[in-house]
């Protein structure tokens, strides 16, 4: 379990206030549909993104031993992409880990999904693709701080 330090509250306070609090309310129905189907969705990504995590590591290594073929430009693509695909193991066990939590409207649920999205983030960024990691820390934190009252 990921140990919540001063750092890591102090960011999830400026995250509420900025996406919980100042940016716009969704409509209560909304939220609400959001957390009856977060269980159900969050299953479904698994079902997806487990197979295709042991696809990845497998052409991973693949990747791995024929980068020497590509040349040192290839070569240099190799340790980023075994780093983005060692931080998916984490967040998919995150993911997860909040599923009965989310059924039952558990804060540990919520805050499993918060530390899956600030390791997706940080994923991203790590593959240099600085602006997925904005357009998913925007929707991804928004939704997220929206519903955060609904669990406790």
């Amino acid at each position: 379990m990921v140990k919540n330090t001063p750092s890591l509250n102090a960011l999830e306070s400026t995250l509420n206030l900025y996406f919980g609090k100042k940016a716009p309310a969704l409509p209560k129905e909304i939220k609400e549909l959001l957390v009856k189907l977060a269980p159900y969705l969050a299953i479904l990504g698994m079902i997806i993104a487990i197979p295709g995590l042991l696809l990845a590591l497998g052409f991973g290594g693949i990747a791995t031993m024929m980068a020497p073929f590509g040349g040192p430009k290839m070569i240099g693509y190799v340790p980023g992409m075994w780093l983005s695909l060692l931080l998916s193991v984490p967040l998919v066990i995150l993911e997860i880990m909040a599923i009965p939590g989310l059924f039952k409207r558990k804060m540990i649920a919520w805050k499993y999904l918060y530390w899956a999205e600030l390791i997706a983030v940080a994923s991203s960024v790590i593959q240099l693709n600085i602006v997925g990691a904005i357009i998913g820390a925007l929707i991804g934190f928004y939704l997220l701080f929206q519903v955060r009252s609904l669990y406790k």
